[in-house]
């Protein structure tokens, strides 16, 4: 069937359609969409000929993503929204150069690499709280960012960036903002229709005229300019984040010292046809990449795992029976004993996941569920639909950690849950994601007792954090100690 026959999705009945319901309320329109149970939608826009879909159930997101995933490239808003902090890193970038980025990381994230970290993410959840007072009161989210984001500058980078976690963390946030900010706005609307019109058209050019119509493609990666206020604002941030990657690449490069990590792998990295490295500006963009894919998950997740927790005693008690039963600091070890940590976060992820929502281009023309979609369909999944949808998870506002146990997991459909997406493109530090985060929350867990100071909401942007960055007080625990002769006594 033509795409035309394909229905529309709730909603979308103003001037500018589903883009003005977005704008003005993210979360009701993706609530809409986990209310029905449409495989597969059109969405109504301002301009005729730009198509957009969005897909709202696994068995084609597995149709589409996985099974005819090289048709899917990454959104050109999406792109064009996150170009400034992201560049051509690996979460924007297509075609070969993603597949050679992915390729040459690849091997950081393999679970021999991923035992090498354990101890580092412990001991920097302990330094984290070892700030801590008793009794203080604490926005949980910044400090679950200083962790997982020094947590990345440590394994990934070899660089210790805890002193810098606040500057670089407020740099980023802004950096997040503009770009959920500026996603469907009409300028990028219009910027992203007429790079794609050049790319389309190119071959149509007389050949002097190529080149020039080459760099205007080039240049239409992202804005033209930064303006007004929040333009400003970017613009310092942006330059916050410059200098200190730039620092750390210049410290590396003049280093004898070459620790094997993540950025040595990048610095050393030769083009396989010609031989040439990377560029300063390459590395910088992989760099940034991973600093925000290897923080905003991890710490939202645990703002929001200790949220849920605190809320719900039975399960916070269990929690607390799990850590101190370890009766030490975790290891890697004790992975296999903290199952409950893992499934309060992957709740919490189910939720309120970071990611509530994210586009694909199709390249080509291709059929999905029934339906030929032309090329240069914007093909969009929602996550947070997904998560909230009676059919597929019952009673779906309700916090329940259990429907992550294996026997569980194991009669749902895997597409029924995308923390980390799905396909070629799934985020390649899911599984780094998870053991960070039964490690953290075993370590704060046991430490500490966290209460609730105030209800909080989740707050769309470029990604889906707690408004209120989750308030709580935090009470320190007597640890238990097992003496020689078996019984436990309390230690402070």
């Amino acid at each position: 069937m033509h795409i035309d026959a394909m229905p529309y999705a709730p909603g979308g009945h103003g001037p500018m359609g589903h883009n003005g319901d977005f704008r003005k309320d993210r979360l009701g329109v993706l609530q809409q969409l986990a209310d029905v149970d449409t495989p597969l939608m059109r969405l109504r826009l301002p301009i005729r000929s730009v198509k957009a879909v969005v897909v709202n159930a696994p068995d084609l997101i597995q149709e589409s993503l996985v099974d005819h995933g090289r048709v899917f490239d990454k959104s050109g808003m999406l792109r064009f929204a996150l170009f400034p902090l992201a560049g051509e890193g690996l979460f924007t970038s297509n075609g070969e150069l993603w597949q050679r980025q992915r390729r040459l990381m690849a091997p950081m994230f393999q679970p021999r690499a991923l035992e090498a970290y354990a101890q580092d993410m412990v001991q920097i959840a302990e330094r984290t709280c070892a700030e801590w007072k008793d009794g203080e009161t604490l926005q949980l989210l910044h400090e679950t960012t200083r962790l997982t984001m020094s947590v990345a500058g440590k394994t990934l980078f070899d660089a210790d960036t805890f002193t810098e976690a606040d500057e670089i963390g407020n740099a980023l946030t802004v950096a997040l903002s503009w770009t959920g900010w500026m996603i469907g706005r009409p300028y990028a609307i219009a910027h992203v229709l007429t790079r794609r019109k050049l790319v389309d058209s190119v071959h149509r050019f007389p050949p002097l005229a190529r080149p020039f119509v080459e760099r205007a493609i080039d240049h239409l990666r992202g804005p033209v300019a930064l303006v007004g206020p929040r333009g400003r604002k970017l613009r310092k941030a942006l330059a916050v984040l410059d200098e200190t990657v730039q620092h750390m690449i210049e410290e590396r490069r003049a280093s004898p010292h070459q620790p094997g990590d993540l950025m040595s792998r990048l610095l050393a990295a030769r083009d396989e046809d010609d031989g040439t490295q990377m560029s300063d500006r390459q590395v910088r963009d992989e760099l940034l990449t991973l600093f925000v894919a290897g923080h905003e998950t991890t710490a939202t997740g645990l703002a929001w795992s200790i949220y849920l927790a605190s809320r719900h005693p039975k399960t916070y008690a269990a929690l607390e029976a799990e850590v101190d039963a370890l009766g030490h600091e975790p290891t890697l070890a004790d992975l296999p004993k903290l199952g409950l940590c893992l499934r309060v976060f992957k709740e919490a992820l189910r939720l309120y996941p970071p990611v509530y929502m994210f586009g694909r281009d199709t390249n080509r023309a291709v059929s999905v569920g029934g339906y030929e979609l032309p090329k240069n369909t914007n093909f969009l999944v929602s996550p947070w639909a997904l998560h909230r949808k009676a059919s597929l998870w019952p009673d779906p506002l309700v916090f329940d950690p259990d429907r992550f146990l294996p026997e569980a997991e194991a009669k749902r459909n895997r597409y029924a849950y995308l923390p980390f997406g799905a396909g070629p493109r799934t985020c390649i530090g899911n599984h780094f994601a998870y053991m960070e985060a039964q490690l953290a929350l075993a370590v704060l867990l046991r430490r500490y007792r966290f209460e609730s100071l105030r209800d909080d909401e989740p707050f769309p942007e470029a990604t889906l954090r707690p408004r209120h960055g989750v308030v709580v007080r935090v009470s320190k625990r007597p640890r238990s100690r097992v003496t020689r002769s078996g019984e436990r006594s309390a230690e402070s």
